[in-house]
């Protein structure tokens, strides 16, 4: 399936997660910049299709971990920080050809104490404005992928300004939405049908709820998962959004194993049971 891909933080395993569980596409982060050029040979002898989950390289001058995005920040100092190093993504991503770049927004600001929402949504409306533009300019569509508690992770300002920069498309964190909503108490399934129209791609892995993210972090999807157990419904969550639709990229964003902790299961079944749900 040319919709499906999966997520890696080096090339030492690519073959093994993408290929070998047939399918035809990555999404590439924080590499060592030695490993640039085995990745383009391997993208080239396998013909896959590719994205990249800002950064693309290691950065010795950017925080770790680089998931921290700081566009919606209310210094102006850190916002640049994650324009330097989003630029420097989107030169790559214009250089190798990729399909799009995931950039890390709406994100909770550092510090925002004592600032208005109208303040926040400004600042957070010229860095859409910025990614837009840059977008444009670069040639390569950028997917916005809303992560953490943000006042600004809601349907109501993601669609607004969707619609408004229309170069953005919007990446469906399956678990990141579950931790927000229930962080922040709103409709899960609800907030997957709102950001259906606006969406490029999914990344999918499942969670229970905040417990299991810092015992865990990204968990596979598998068919074991039962909501009454508190788990993200993922036929629920991929019919919401209409997900075997042809324009959409679906990636799994897990490691290729599953804890030991909660069954030891084959992460392999969740791969074949997406593709089966797909499918029907």
């Amino acid at each position: 399936m040319s919709s499906l891909g999966f997520h890696c933080h080096g090339v030492d395993r690519l073959e093994d997660m993408i290929v070998g569980n047939g399918l035809s596409r990555g999404e590439f982060y924080n590499l060592d910049i030695s490993e640039l050029l085995t990745l383009r040979k391997l993208i080239l002898a396998h013909n896959l299709k590719w994205s990249i989950h800002s950064p693309l390289i290691k950065l010795d001058w950017y925080p770790n971990p680089p998931t921290w995005s700081f566009l919606c920040d209310i210094s102006k100092d850190n916002r640049e920080l994650t324009m330097k190093m989003v630029t420097l993504t989107m030169e790559h991503a214009q250089e190798f050809g990729v399909d799009y770049v995931v950039v890390h927004f709406p994100t909770p600001p550092s510090d925002a104490s004592g600032e208005s929402q109208d303040k926040i949504e400004s600042i957070a409306r010229s860095s859409c404005e910025w990614l837009a533009e840059l977008s444009l300019k670069r040639g390569v569509p950028i997917h916005t992928e809303g992560v953490g508690a943000s006042p600004l992770l809601n349907a109501e300002f993601l669609c607004q300004v969707l619609a408004e920069y229309t170069p953005l498309r919007y990446c469906f964190d399956t678990a990141h939405a579950y931790l927000a909503a229930l962080n922040d108490g709103f409709d899960y399934y609800a907030f997957a049908r709102d950001m259906s129209p606006y969406l490029g791609s999914v990344h999918l892995w499942n969670t229970r709820g905040t417990d299991d993210y810092i015992a865990f972090r990204h968990i596979p999807v598998h068919p074991s998962q039962s909501p009454d157990d508190g788990w993200v419904d993922i036929p629920q969550t991929l019919a919401a959004l209409n997900a075997n639709r042809s324009d959409l990229t679906l990636i799994f964003e897990s490691a290729p194993r599953y804890p030991l902790e909660l069954g030891d299961h084959d992460y392999r079944d969740g791969i074949k049971w997406v593709k089966s749900l797909l499918a029907t």
